[in-house]
């Protein structure tokens, strides 16, 4: 694309056949047309130029366009999805602009020209660069393997750059600042055996002094990291992977002898903060950290300028000071009031500009500029959050740092398409979990507008005594290096601690922990708030430690791992009554779910997407209702799938709770669901569009998700009628395709929604016996009150009638949860050559999915049954083949 083009290109769809694309069908350029010769718009895929974005709106007078995302970021010449249900919809090209990452002060990201050695020694290498392999930053080596095992590698490995220093570098001190590096590090230089820097803690960033050591010319780094688990480091474990690597960027800094500091506590030397906000005024608080490397005192002013957006200075002080040789000082800069500030909301994020200026002797010896918002927030107890002195609800999602293949090395872009997911879903905080991430992430959530609360990796286990100096220094490194956001509101302690949960430790140590803690934060920042984190147990109120911190949290699975999903609002209103003068927030709420699983009855820990939707539909009604007003917020468990190695669901080695996947390839239904009742954005969504064959009884219930005023349903062009509400519509499917069309209308803005689902009448059951009146083809008729029943080793066969892709297979079993059902499953796609997909017992449940692991191409399942542990007796109410999409 012609690189001049400054202005957007809209782009309108050719409509050729009723859903999708035709096989020549292209999109339409309505706007002037460009030199486009690198756009080439044909059949689904767009092949565009990685320099723009792709944006859609299905009304250009709604003003409300979202981002189509690349399968492969940052490609040229990507193939852009344009999904068959947004045959209606306007494109628009815009220049694909991922915001710049912001330094305090001048630095040189150095990701690129590293080498990197898979070495489990502490001892410095002293190979050549050829026994390494290249690398680009960001890196981790447990990118792919905790996909494929459980036992992922825990080891030290050794990365290395040749640094150029040029003779004015020698003149001026030099840095390195690792953005992360999992879970600890040692830095060489020059091949000394001795590091320079140690390192404890997988997720700060960190800063490694290298002045004196370097020579002009080539100079070798060496880093040793290790991720293994070892006393004294948290986390000890966790239902997440511990990557290994330096999986974040590292910057080459450079500064004056005398400058504003590059390496207190790897922060940006800099703080600026306000206590009393409003809407009239508000105070500026700024600190700046010192640092003179030179042998003698010297006389400085340090000089501080607060712009608006528009770049006015809007307060502006001074302060003067000495400060002796070889010594680091912290200098407070009176700074007078903003009179009217702009409040920073996640609606207007509105920031600011601190400038900071080091002078000696009238001459600028250093600068370094910081943003910052204004803003004022209340947990209350009893009335739920308050911002800028409005009432105002939380509702977000928690946030992992990996991506499948990626591991945890993700770049900006992928980043920025995380947070850009979120808030086109309508989430307006955060809960990053359980651990520090990257600068950049809390840059973004800065300028989109997501409030944040972030955590220390305390989680699970830990003795107090050997962890303790890790957890304050990893919560005053969190500090430093976050302070200056105003997306901050809490910095969090610990999640779900095992001795907290089980009685086994002493809790004397855990409260005395949780306090010293709380002391810490307070200490080290005025304005936000402690928090801790338990699961759905009393043992935190009883013991007090609800009470130690500001604000607390609960993980309450209802409806997931026990209970009814129905129940939340019952529990949450007793933990509230337990410790009714501490704000709560429901920290975790979540369901697993599987594209390739669907269910006419979904049942718990099916990981069936209707489940998922039939437990976050509940959540999201229950937190809405008055019964939970009191209540300060909510994050779902989590936004995307992410790796967890041990886990054996049905996508082993994920954990599958996310709204969107873990490659972010597809996005659930849920994703559409949470959008609905947290978004302004209009929202009209068919429920499992991935539900493309479908068999059993033709009489069928279609759920739209939708916070239009009005939705229409057509089912093959007939309307099935409107509704205001609820948006579930009885239908009968006919043999064949069915085309579903959901157009939903507010005032003048229309939205639709298109889908086919194929739908096969029944599938034709035979067994070897059958009693009387309980034959196979009531396995197979949709009826849940109807089954087979049969007695001895006897085996129920399933034709599909046509080879298909099968992911699984569900069984509603007579009285399963009082028994345990003794089967073999087995595939064929001729009917003669069987392969074995499941064999042993069913787990005491009424209705189990069996899940092959991956698609099968079959014609016919059968279950070989041998009778249960009460009687030998097979009796199955239905038999659910599970179609792959």
């Amino acid at each position: 694309m012609n690189k001049r083009l400054m202005g957007m290109v809209v782009l309108g769809v050719s409509w050729i056949c009723s859903f999708g694309f035709g096989a020549n069908e292209r999109l339409r350029i309505t706007a002037e047309q460009p030199d486009f010769s690198d756009a080439v718009v044909e059949g689904s895929n767009l092949s565009i130029s990685e320099e723009y974005l792709l944006q859609r709106s299905d009304d250009l007078m709604s003003g409300h366009w979202q981002n189509v995302w690349s399968p492969v970021s940052s490609v040229t010449n990507a193939h852009w999805r344009v999904a068959p249900d947004r045959a209606m919809s306007f494109y628009r090209l815009v220049p694909n602009m991922v915001p710049a990452k912001n330094h305090p002060w001048s630095a040189e990201t150095i990701n690129d020209d590293w080498f990197y050695l898979a070495s489990d020694t502490e001892t410095l290498p002293t190979l050549g660069d050829a026994a390494y392999s290249p690398i680009t930053l960001p890196h981790t080596w447990n990118a792919n393997d905790t996909l494929v095992v459980g036992n992922y590698r825990r080891a030290s490995s050794w990365y290395r750059k040749n640094l150029e220093v040029t003779p004015e570098m020698l003149d001026q001190r030099v840095y390195l600042r690792f953005g992360a590096a999992g879970q600890r590090a040692k830095v060489f230089v020059n091949g000394l055996g001795q590091s320079v820097l140690y390192h404890n803690g997988g997720y700060s960033a960190f800063v490694c002094e290298l002045t004196g050591r370097l020579s002009e010319g080539s100079n070798r780094i060496d880093v040793w990291v290790d991720n293994t688990r070892v006393p004294g480091i948290i986390p000890q474990s966790g239902d997440f992977n511990f990557y290994g690597g330096l999986y974040r960027s590292v910057q080459l800094i450079v500064a004056p002898e005398i400058s504003i500091s590059r390496n207190y506590r790897g922060g940006p030397g800099v703080r600026v903060w306000s206590e009393a906000v409003s809407e009239d005024s508000s105070d500026l608080q700024v600190r700046v950290r010192l640092d003179n490397g030179s042998t003698v005192s010297a006389a400085l002013t340090v000089a501080a300028r607060l712009l608006d957006s528009a770049g006015r200075v809007v307060s502006s002080g001074t302060n003067a000071v000495t400060i002796a040789g070889n010594a680091g000082q912290s200098v407070d800069v009176d700074m007078p009031d903003v009179e009217q500030p702009g409040l920073w909301s996640p609606e207007h994020p509105e920031l600011y500009t601190l400038v900071v200026t080091l002078l000696q002797d009238g001459l600028i010896l250093d600068s370094s500029s910081v943003k910052h918002g204004f803003r004022w927030f209340e947990f209350t107890a009893r009335k739920g959050f308050f911002l800028n002195g409005r009432s105002y609800k939380l509702h977000g999602a928690n946030r992992h740092q990996d991506k499948r293949g990626v591991g945890n090395a993700l770049d900006l872009q992928q980043h920025y398409e995380d947070l850009m997911h979120m808030k086109e879903a309508g989430c307006n905080w955060v809960r990053l979990a359980h651990y520090q991430q990257d600068d950049y992430v809390l840059q973004l959530c800065d300028e989109l507008g997501l409030l944040v609360w972030e955590e220390i990796p305390y989680v699970n286990e830990g003795d107090v005594a050997s962890i303790q100096p890790a957890m304050e220094s990893m919560m005053r490194e969190m500090i430093e290096q976050h302070f200056n956001h105003p997306s901050v509101v809490v910095w969090g302690i610990g999640n779900e601690v095992m001795s907290l949960q089980t009685p086994t430790e002493d809790y004397d140590a855990i409260t005395g922990l949780v306090s010293d803690m709380d002391a810490l934060v307070h200490a080290e920042d005025p304005i936000r708030k402690s928090a801790f984190v338990s699961g759905d147990l009393n043992l935190s109120s009883r013991q007090g430690i609800v009470t130690l911190v500001d604000v607390f949290g609960y993980n309450l699975y209802r409806g997931w791992y026990a209970n009814e999903y129905t129940s939340l609002t019952t529990r949450l209103n007793e933990l509230h009554a337990m410790k009714p003068d501490t704000p709560l927030v429901l920290t975790e709420f979540g369901a697993g779910s599987d594209l390739t699983i669907h269910s006419d009855l979904p049942v718990m820990q099916d990981f069936s997407i209707e489940y998922q939707n039939d437990f976050l539909e509940s959540h999201l009604q229950q937190l809405k209702a008055p019964a939970l007003n009191w209540l300060c917020g909510s994050t779902w468990w989590a936004f995307y799938d992410f790796g967890s190695s041990y886990r054996g669901d049905s996508i082993p080695r994920v954990n599958q709770k996310g709204v969107m996947t873990f490659d972010r390839r597809e996005t659930k239904d849920a994703f559409y669901l949470m959008k609905s009742y947290w978004s302004d954005e209009p929202v009209v969504h068919i429920e499992s569009e991935t539900w493309s064959n479908r068999a059993g009884l033709a009489e069928k219930s279609v759920r739209i998700f939708s916070n239009m005023d009005m939705v229409e349903l057509f089912l093959n062009g007939v309307s099935q009628g409107v509704q205001s509400s609820g948006f579930i519509w009885p239908v009968e499917l006919v043999a064949g395709d069915n085309a579903l069309e959901a157009i939903g209308t507010t005032g003048l803005i229309e939205k639709r929604h298109a889908v086919t689902v194929e739908y096969t009448p029944t599938y034709l059951a035979s067994a070897t016996a059958e009693e009387s009146g309980n034959l196979a083809g009531n396995a197979v008729d949709g009826d849940p009150s109807t089954r087979w029943a049969a007695q001895g080793d006897q085996s129920l066969t399933i034709d599909l009638l046509e080879t298909r892709s099968v992911s699984g297979l569900e069984i509603s079993f007579y009285n399963g949860s009082s028994r345990n059902y003794y089967l073999e499953i087995l595939g064929s796609s001729d009917g003669s050559n069987w392969t074995s997909l499941f064999d042993g017992a069913s787990s005491g449940v009424n209705i189990e999915t069996f899940s092959f692991g991956v698609p099968r191409s079959l014609r016919y399942i059968r279950i070989d049954g041998a009778g249960s542990s009460v009687s030998d007796w097979n009796s199955y109410y239905e038999t659910t083949p599970l179609l792959a999409p």
